[in-house]
């Protein structure tokens, strides 16, 4: 059985952190083997545990372990393959300033989001062993970014390796003469944008296929359910459907959700409003036993 995904997305502040929380709890009380990973810089997997999580993933139930993902870590683990990326492939143009290039490197836009993928990435490649994985996101402006950088970058780079294939090709008609080293060069080169045209191409499958859900959060007032529908509509325009819909700090006693039609048409599942504050683990574990098909 495959690994399940699972993303929590939504405006800041609707309790993505707290419903993925509790959900991470339930699938390991259910005998889920359960990791928890907390990509939202703001990281507030470790106030509701009361725990200071770190990279290395740390157990704090049986079969639930929970990860915090140092972005600036993975933003400088980054700039440096890539320049030693650079530095290897134009070995041999050493009068070459490439300092230059890295400086610009460091502010070029994007970093943030790829930074994030290459954090999904490495934790997914390394928890194949794990049921369920949980992702905590950043809030709506950075997520859509994360989710569509697989389908722009692709587009990228097929140009890319399109140029450089006729670029190479121009150059073997007006030489006969070949250098060696240029040679090796370009295929480095064009070998390196198909890697990452694959790659692009897998992330983009895994944020699509069936073991994965969209968890869309969002709270019962107009603001919330007027940005869960943009969310709704710019997921689909990259492709993407939301799985369901949380209601987060519901009132049991309330009949009627609020929802637009729009929204009612998504599976919805309700989260209802804690009588105390959702710290600690004695504090979550009890919330599950008071409501446990809800967050089923």
């Amino acid at each position: 059985m495959s690994t399940g995904l699972h993303f929590f997305i939504g405006k800041g502040g609707v309790g993505k952190s707290t419903t993925s929380a509790l959900t991470a709890l339930h699938l390991a009380q259910s005998g889920h083997r359960t990791l928890l990973v907390s990509l939202d810089p703001a990281h507030n997997q470790r106030d509701i545990f009361e725990t200071a999580f770190a990279e290395k993933p740390t157990l704090v139930r049986p079969r639930l372990v929970v990860r915090e993902i140092d972005v600036d870590r993975w933003v400088q683990d980054y700039l440096k393959e890539s320049s030693a990326l650079l530095k290897k492939a134009y070995a041999y143009q050493s009068a070459f300033n490439l300092q230059r290039h890295f400086n610009v490197l460091k502010f070029a836009p994007g970093l943030e989001e790829h930074a994030l993928l290459l954090a999904f990435d490495d934790t997914v490649r390394r928890n194949a062993h794990m049921d369920d994985i949980l992702f905590d996101m950043p809030p709506t402006a950075l997520t859509l970014r994360f989710f569509s950088l697989p389908s722009i970058t692709c587009l990228w780079l097929k140009e890319l390796l399109d140029l450089r294939t006729r670029i190479y090709a121009k150059k073997a008609i007006v030489s006969k003469i070949k250098l060696k080293s240029i040679e090796i060069e370009q295929d480095k080169v064009r070998d390196r944008l198909q890697t990452l045209i694959e790659d692009s191409g897998r992330h983009r499958r895994l944020f699509t296929a069936a073991a994965t859900d969209i968890n869309l959060v969002l709270n019962n007032d107009p603001l919330s359910r007027s940005e869960t529908e943009r969310i709704c509509r710019k997921l689909k325009d990259i492709d993407m459907t939301v799985t369901r819909l949380i209601l987060n700090k519901c009132d049991p006693q309330t009949v009627q959700d609020g929802l637009t039609q729009t929204l009612k048409t998504y599976p919805l599942r309700r989260f209802p409003l804690s009588r105390i504050r959702l710290t600690g683990l004695t504090a979550l574990e009890d919330y599950l036993l008071h409501h446990p098909c809800q967050t089923a």
